[in-house]
């Protein structure tokens, strides 16, 4: 008996636990995705600048750059746009630097702006992957990740000269969708045809969730397997998280950094 409790005790050292796929919230709308395969960073690297939403915190942001867990290895750091509650050049440049492996996709705006901050970024040009914002999918292959993006303009008239981009993320056979700050207009979508085959996983602005045409988009366009809201304000919005909760009983919002969510 106790030589077969040796073997499983030592076999135990040389299998892998069962890795799950999670979705885990840091802060506004960044989050780290993780298969069994890959780590993704989307729009998860700033600070505070807009009191009004959550940041990373301080540990957080020391364990990023220091490649703590669950940071050790980031294969790709995705950001929708330039604006400072979803990116800093800054920050982003520091965390290229201390991750050799990671590969960064984002608007050309958000390539300018680092390029602005940094006088060194050509260190880092084989890694800098500008999109140029055009209506379509564009796709892309990299760190053996397919990823689908396109052209969404960013709500409200005052940012229409924002360059966001939303993304579809193919990985271990799953389907990930990141709407960044998309307008909320059903028109934007309609001709992207985003829910064949479905979505497992749609990361929202929560107001999608609350008001029309974002609830329309979401049921009639998107039509996700789960639905994660994003974007929620700190001082909180209970009028909205109500009708989120009778418009979708199951959806997930992330308020807290350390929530997760598994698909």
């Amino acid at each position: 008996m106790n030589r077969i409790i040796f073997l499983i005790i030592l076999l135990g050292k040389f299998i892998p636990a069962f890795a799950q796929h999670t979705i885990n919230y840091i802060a506004n709308e960044g989050i780290l995705i993780q298969s069994t395969s890959k780590s993704i960073l989307i729009d998860a690297i700033f600070d505070d600048y807009y009191k009004d939403y959550s940041s990373p915190s301080e540990q957080t942001i020391r364990q990023l750059n220091a490649k703590e867990s669950p940071f050790q290895v980031v294969d790709l750091l995705l950001v929708t746009h330039a604006h400072l509650d979803h990116f800093n050049p800054e920050m982003v440049y520091r965390f290229l630097k201390s991750h050799s492996e990671t590969e960064l996709i984002c608007p050309n705006q958000a390539i300018d702006s680092i390029a602005k901050s940094n006088r060194n970024i050509e260190t880092l040009n084989p890694r800098l992957n500008g999109i140029i914002s055009k209506m379509g999918w564009q796709s892309l292959f990299l760190k053996g990740v397919s990823i689908q993006t396109a052209y969404v303009r960013h709500g409200g008239q005052q940012n229409y000269k924002v360059d966001n981009q939303i993304y579809l993320i193919h990985v271990d056979g799953k389907k990930i969708l990141h709407l960044g700050d998309s307008e909320m207009d059903p028109s934007h979508f309609s001709q992207l045809q985003m829910s064949k085959p479905p979505i497992d996983v749609a990361l929202i602005p929560y107001w999608y969730l609350a008001y029309s045409p974002g609830i329309d988009i979401i049921k009639n366009q998107i039509k996700p397997n789960k639905l994660i809201a994003i974007h929620y304000p700190k001082v909180g919005d209970p009028k909205s998280l109500q009708k989120i909760r009778e418009n979708f009983p199951n959806a997930v919002v992330f308020m807290e950094e350390g929530e997760s969510v598994e698909f």
